[in-house]
This record gives C-alpha cells, structure tokens and sequence, in this order.
C-alpha cells in the first residue's frame, strides 16, 4: 500500500474557535488582507467575529469583498493584485468555497509571475505563496482543507480547478457558530454538496484506509444530520454538519472525487446553477450506475446508518441507501432531475466532452464513458 496524506498545517475545531484567529494570525505577520463575500459576512453580523480577534491582536486589516458565487479568473487576479499593492504578509478568506477558493489562489499565486489564466491552462505552479487561513462559513465545501481551488474562465466557457500541495492553509478555523446564520436553501445544497464528497471520496479508485474512514463517518453525520440542520439548524447539528464538511473536505484532498464532480462543473457553469444544487440531483443517478462497481460500499453506509437489520445482503442495504438520499432530495427540496432546472437534451453532447477529462471522472469507481455519461444526463430530462 502506497498513498499521500496531505492536510492544512493547523486545524481549529469548535464554537468560538474564531476567537483565536488573531494570535494564529500573528504568527505570518502584521498585516493582511481579508477575502470575504460581498454581502453575507455583513448582513449575518458575522463580521464582528472576525474582526474582533484582528484588532485584539493589533493588526492591519485590508478588506477585499468583491467575491461572486461562482468565482472568476479576473477576480482572482484582482485578488492577488490587491495583496501585492498592500503587501500583506498574508491572506484570510472568509466565506463559503467560492471566497476560500480565491484566497486560496490569490495567496498561491502572490510570487508567480504568470497571469491567473496562465496557470489555470495549465502553467505549473514552482512557488509556495502567501501563508493564508481558512475560515468557513458554510459546511459544504470543504475547501479549508483542499489544494485546490475551482474558478471559472468566462471567455473560454471553462470551470476547472487549479492545484497544488503548496496551496494547503497554513492553518483552517473551523467554527461552526458561523454557519449558525445559514438560510435553509443554502444549507440544503451546501450540505448535499458534502454528502457528496464524503460518498465519492470513500468509493474513489484512490481512497486508502485513512480517507475511507474519515468519508464514512462524513456520509454517517450528514445523512443523520443534514435535513434536522435544514429545519432547525441547532448548534448541536450545526457542528456536526461543519465536522462532516471537514472530514469530507481532507478525504477528498487525499482520494479525489467521482462522476458527479465530473459532470457537475460543465452543468453548473452552462446553466448557473449551484454547485451544491447540481451535485444534489445527480448523486442518487451516479450512485446507481456505480452500484454494481461498490455494492458493497454503499451496504456499508446503510448498515451504519442502521437503514437495515443486521445480516442484510449488500444488495438490498445498497438499494436502501439509495433511497434513503432520494427521500432526503425530496425533504430538502432539491429537485429530482436536472430537467426541471435547465438541462436540454441538445446540450448533452456538448457537456459529455466538456467532462470527459476531468480529474474527478477518473477517480470514478466505474469506467464512465461518453455514452455512459449521456446515459446519466438523459435519465435527467
């Protein structure tokens, strides 16, 4: 057995942990530019969270919120230029993935000398960055604890990631009281978005026993967690949601992802549509076309979940995981096929090529081809 284990340098867990964001910030430097969302952090009261710690431990704070959803080179080049002009010492990004994507990237790329499309076509990245912090304020992404970054090129019509090992945080703070003023779409999509993670990650052609088990303890807190965050949102669920994401987020740093991850860039960037939202619908129709590759994975989850008694035959404890997620779609609101929210048969051919090379897809448990591919789109219509 042969395998990386790559994490953040320093994770902080539990309520109130943003407390100490100003003496984990104090380690890098002085001075340092705050990555945020354009309105969320604000309108959330969350701000003073973050703040407070920073003027506690005396340093300067540049702000940049200019962050979208569905992030763009040209603002992650406004990003890293911003930091350059002020020079920072280091970067915070505060935010959902689509902010801690762009903190990530601008701090990777601060001593690169090409452009931000240069190596998101490809241009390897030889530096270590900026030392950056990673303070989620959703659990979905995962991203406080992955190496890459996803943006989208506009003038190319391409969402793909960067990545590399030096772009892991320096350290993540994960403080699930931030995620306490999630809405409940919000918490439905970036919640189905980790519960794919966790699956995909813990069926991938490269888990190991490590990524294997964090995945699965990942899927377990979702699956008993996520639609009690979505009604009530507790603090008690709210933590274990981040805990989930987390977990999530290290094993697919270390096992990749599959066939919805795949396709859910191409999908997502064609029809603007959420990231989590796109991963929701297709989750159950990937987890059917890969049943006959990992039956007995997905056994494994519903006999920890205790979706069956025990002694179950794996086929039927599969079968009755793949319900139990196609019931929770249905109490979250998430639709039940990427038809009701866009997809058109004619633009099947063109979102199959679009997904073929991606890094995710082959990763996937089984071989998924262009007519396999075509197969799980038109199943969606």
């Amino acid at each position: 057995m042969l395998f990386d284990f790559l994490v953040p340098q320093r994770i902080l867990f539990g309520p109130g942990c943003t407390g100490r964001l100003g003496e984990e910030a104090s380690r890098f430097g002085k001075k340092l530019l705050l990555v945020t969302g354009r309105r969320s952090l604000l309108a959330s009261g969350m701000i003073d969270r973050i703040l407070a710690p920073l003027r506690t431990a005396k340093l300067e704070v540049i702000i940049f919120n200019e962050i979208a959803p569905e992030p763009t080179l040209e603002v992650v080049e406004a990003c890293r230029e911003r930091a350059r002009s002020e020079q920072v010492d280091l970067i915070i990004g505060v935010g959902g993935g689509s902010v801690l994507d762009v903190a990530k990237a601008a701090a990777g790329l601060y001593y690169e000398e090409g452009s931000i499309r240069d190596y998101f076509n490809g241009r390897p990245v030889e530096k270590p960055g900026l030392p950056w912090i990673a303070v989620p304020t959703t659990a979905g992404s995962g991203a406080e604890a992955t190496r890459n970054a996803v943006l989208t090129d506009k003038e190319a019509g391409r969402k793909r990631s960067i990545r590399s090992d030096f772009w892991l945080a320096k350290v993540a703070i994960v403080d699930p009281v931030l995620t306490m003023t999630m809405p409940r779409e919000l918490t439905a999509v970036t919640g189905m978005d980790a519960l794919t993670h966790a699956l995909e990650a813990f069926t991938s052609r490269w888990t190991h026993p490590i990524t294997e088990a964090l995945s699965l303890e990942a899927a377990v807190l979702i699956c008993r967690n996520l639609y009690s965050a979505y009604k009530k949102g507790t603090k008690e669920v709210r933590e274990k949601m981040a805990l989930a994401s987390l977990m999530g987020g290290i094993a697919l740093n270390n096992a990749r992802l599959g066939a919805v991850h795949g396709l859910a860039h191409a999908i997502g960037f064609r029809y603007q549509l959420p990231h989590g939202l796109v991963c929701g619908i297709l989750l159950p129709y990937v987890i059917a076309y890969n049943m006959t590759i990992v039956e007995e994975k997905y056994a494994r989850v519903a006999r920890k979940l205790e979706l069956v008694p025990p002694g179950t035959p794996s086929p039927e404890a599969a079968r009755k995981l793949l319900h139990f997620i196609q019931v929770m779609k249905m109490r979250l609101n998430i639709p039940g096929k990427l038809g009701e929210v866009g997809l058109k048969k004619e633009d099947i051919p063109a979102l199959v090529e679009e997904s073929l090379d991606s890094g995710s897809l082959a990763a996937n448990p089984r071989t998924a081809g262009y007519s396999d591919l075509a197969g799980i789109l038109e199943t969606n219509l």
